[in-house]
């Protein structure tokens, strides 16, 4: 439920503008309303580097004008914005040349139960937030004597609110919070030789969390990485921490968006019902999961959030559409339409997209392997990857693993594949996942990957 406050400002704001809508013309209409504040603050050598506490709102129009959809928004609400909206909108609607005309949606039977808002974390006052911060980085750097700085430490909080209401009696109200915390060390070993690594937490128990453990471990993290070396180029079997693969997961979700499959940018279009992955692989998108960063109970068009499976025992079940995708294809929406802000037009994300863990735990996925390499890190994901290809190659870290046992460290590697090919090649997925973003994975093992290290 959204604050009330804010409901009945924006409900005289919608009785307005919809009155004009009408006897302007319009022949359906839709306000979409939003709201959100957020903070956040940067630590270094014990003092507060940087600090924010910055709330945004706005408001888009949506309306049927001669036929067409048009689209308008505003960042203020006020009775002279309404002209303004109505007239962008009509303009916008006649310059349109998108043959599929866009429908406004009466919304859905019911609508699920989830929790999006944490009271608690809502109460939490800024000077508790920064001391939490403060005890972050005093827990890093006094891990051990070669932790130099913590280099990056923030913690973040934000909170939102968003409405829809339209003409066809679409009424839905929303809000939601989260919080998150950050820390990256810089360490330098005996030799010299300087290494960076970190870990992060995002939720919303800020208060009951332990900022000093994640602290501790984000050295731990960093001083692991010292005495890293690179391997001879070939053939790996590799096993992808959570990190990792979450990372590749993401830059790769959209090839399971409707929109990319229909307009050709994906290479899974026509294999709903395939084999696209190995048996062990089920990915799920789940807006109900409680107190998750993707969770939401109805989606940018009111479409009611649901669970859905997107892949299950490695066979394609669906794709993540939106309603104009779903009546392309002539299937229900999934609920996955929307605007990434108020700003946008409506496109298609995923909620809690993520690959189902097993039982089985990172040190039984190395056992099974025996020997290869863990990579715990991958870089140049934004231009070493293709999208619509699936093929990828990346700089990466991590870790030599021989019989069965994490090794050494590992660095300046390249590792290339195809994205599409390695979802097949993967024979067992872990229990790790964490779900503490958008896009989740537990560690995975791939039976082989191309690594470029040292010459022969």
């Amino acid at each position: 439920m959204a604050d009330a406050a804010v409901i009945n400002t924006i409900e005289g704001f919608k009785e307005k503008l919809f009155k004009a809508a009408r006897e302007k013309g319009f022949a359906d209409y839709e306000l979409y309303y939003v709201k959100g504040s957020s903070f956040s603050v940067d630590i270094f050598e014990g003092e507060v580097k940087e600090y924010t506490n910055a709330g945004e709102s706005g408001l888009s129009f949506r309306g049927t004008w001669k036929g067409k959809m048009g689209y308008a928004f505003s960042e203020r609400l006020g009775d002279d914005v309404i002209p303004f909206l109505l007239d962008n909108a009509a303009g916008n609607a006649e310059i349109i040349e998108d043959p599929d005309l866009e429908e406004l949606f009466a919304g859905s039977p019911a609508y699920p139960g989830v929790k999006t808002w944490d009271e608690g974390l809502a109460m939490v006052p800024a000077a508790d937030k920064i001391a939490t911060a403060l005890s972050l980085e005093k827990a890093a750097k006094e891990r051990d004597p070669r932790v130099q700085s913590v280099d990056y430490c923030q913690l973040t909080t934000g909170e939102g609110e968003r409405y829809i209401a339209n003409s066809r009696g679409l009424h839905l109200a929303e809000k939601s919070n989260g919080a998150g915390m950050y820390a990256f060390a810089r360490v330098q070993g005996e030799d010299g030789q300087v290494k960076m690594g970190g870990d992060s937490w995002q939720g919303k128990d800020l208060a009951a969390y332990d900022a000093a453990a994640l602290g501790r471990r984000a050295a731990d993290i960093a001083l692991s990485c010292l005495g890293a070396e690179s391997v001879p180029t070939g053939q790996y079997r590799v096993t992808f921490s959570r990190d990792a693969m979450e990372a590749l997961l993401g830059t790769f979700a959209g090839v399971f968006s409707a929109e990319s499959v229909q307009k050709g940018f994906s290479l899974l279009k026509g294999k709903t019902g395939e084999k696209i992955a190995g048996d062990c692989v089920s990915i799920r998108d789940d807006p109900l999961l409680d107190q998750k960063p993707g969770s939401a109970g109805f989606d940018s068009e009111g479409v009611a959030a649901k669970n859905k499976a997107v892949v299950e025992n490695g066979v394609l079940k669906t794709y993540l559409h939106n309603r104009k995708t779903a009546r392309k294809d002539g299937v229900e929406p999934t609920g996955n339409g929307f605007k990434a802000s108020f700003k946008a037009s409506l496109g298609i994300s995923p909620t809690n997209f993520y690959i189902v863990p097993s039982e089985k735990t990172l040190e039984a996925l190395l056992a099974e392997m025996g020997g290869g390499l863990i990579i715990t890190g991958l870089e140049g994901l934004h231009s070493g990857a293709n999208p619509v290809s699936g093929d990828f190659s990346l700089s990466a870290e991590g870790f030599l693993v021989e019989a069965g046992k994490k090794g050494r460290a590992v660095e300046q590697i390249v590792v290339a594949g195809n994205f599409f090919t390695l979802l097949k090649d993967i024979l067992a997925v872990g229990n790790d996942a964490r779900f503490e973003s958008r896009v989740s994975s537990p560690c995975v093992y791939v039976r082989q990957l191309s690594v470029a290290g040292q010459s022969a």
